[in-house]
């Protein structure tokens, strides 16, 4: 509308850096606070981090960008850069909840920026049950009522896993918690509308098995996972073959009993750091350099020590408060490596 063209027109542009951690709470801050910061060399203070939280999602944007945050109910719910709240570099934020009109048990999986929807760009969704779906990202460029739209219609007994913005011609590698990984090229996936459910993009039909991760295949990366148990290793991404979509695919981790089901997977590349996260809020910052490299099939070595009846829920990229000097548009999401 007019009225909303004047509201912006009378905010300054500027690029702003959003973060938003494991538990929830969201903030924005003006990119300038870090550079002058920087320049004082002082180092900066980290925002202050309790019950083993952590920053999840780092976005260096600007004010008239759009986030777009995918629910585990497969809805999407827009905010302009600007409407965010603003907050202190050691303040923590304001819990999403409180930001976003989410429901009893709704989380959001997922966050993407983008400017206009014209990057000419798919997203691709991925949930529990093994279901992909290739949208275009334009088809996101619509009025998106405050209380979400749906971005994939969902069974209720599935749930969103993950989304990747992918360039269309892109591999895709689903992993799941029985340790079997499955790779294809996004290709095999035809474009669908917003309002649709998708294909089938690995088998994990068999038992309690279920799809724990997705991501976009990059060069030069491994693949990471860890089990409930704490046994994790990596292995090149070479090594998982491109097969069709809908396959049960390829061993990842040789499991037993005693290392447990797959509880997390990524993406990574060897400079980066990691933090494993157990059911009972302990969280384990480690390099990947210091986990063992290994062919799929190896069983992987002890990664994080367990106690008693506790396993290991998650597997997340650390990142760092304080964004590069030549941050990139779109900031590290939980299982990317870009």
């Amino acid at each position: 509308s007019e009225d909303e063209i004047g509201i912006e027109d009378l905010i300054p542009e500027q690029q702003m850096v959003i973060t938003i951690t494991k538990s929830g709470y969201i903030k924005s801050l003006p990119l300038t606070t870090y550079r002058a910061q920087q320049r004082g060399g002082r180092g900066v203070t980290g925002m202050d981090m309790k019950d083993g939280d952590f920053i999840e999602h780092l976005f260096v944007t600007s004010s008239h960008d759009y986030l777009l945050f995918f629910s585990n109910r497969g809805k999407v719910y827009r905010s302009k850069v600007y409407e965010l709240p603003e907050a202190s570099r050691t303040a923590k934020g304001r819990a999403l909840v409180n930001v976003l009109p989410l429901r009893d048990g709704e989380r959001i999986q997922s966050v993407l920026s983008t400017r206009d929807f014209t990057e000419g760009r798919y997203v691709v969704f991925a949930t529990k049950r093994g279901i992909v779906k290739k949208t275009a990202l334009l088809a996101y460029n619509t009025p998106i009522k405050a209380d979400g739209i749906i971005a994939i219609n969902i069974r209720d007994d599935d749930e969103l896993v993950a989304v990747r913005r992918t360039s269309g011609d892109d591999d895709i590698i689903m992993v799941s918690h029985s340790g079997q990984a499955a790779r294809f090229n996004e290709d095999d996936a035809r474009p669908m509308g917003r309002d649709t459910s998708g294909v089938r993009g690995m088998n994990v039909s068999r038992g309690a098995n279920h799809v724990l991760a997705m991501d976009v295949v990059r060069p030069d990366t491994e693949l990471l996972v860890v089990t409930e148990n704490g046994f994790g290793k990596r292995t090149p991404i070479e090594d998982y073959p491109v097969k069709g979509r809908g396959a049960m695919g390829v061993k990842t981790i040789g499991l037993t009993e005693r290392k447990g089901g797959v509880a997390g997977a990524l993406i990574v590349r060897e400079h980066q750091d990691l933090v494993f996260i157990s059911q009972s809020g302990m969280v384990q910052r480690t390099g990947v350099r210091g986990i063992s490299r290994q062919g799929r099939p190896a069983q992987g070595v002890k990664v994080m020590n367990m106690k008693d009846d506790d396993l290991v829920s998650a597997v997340a990229l650390v990142v760092e408060d304080a964004p590069p000097a030549e941050a990139a548009e779109d900031g590290p999401a939980q299982l990317s490596a870009e």
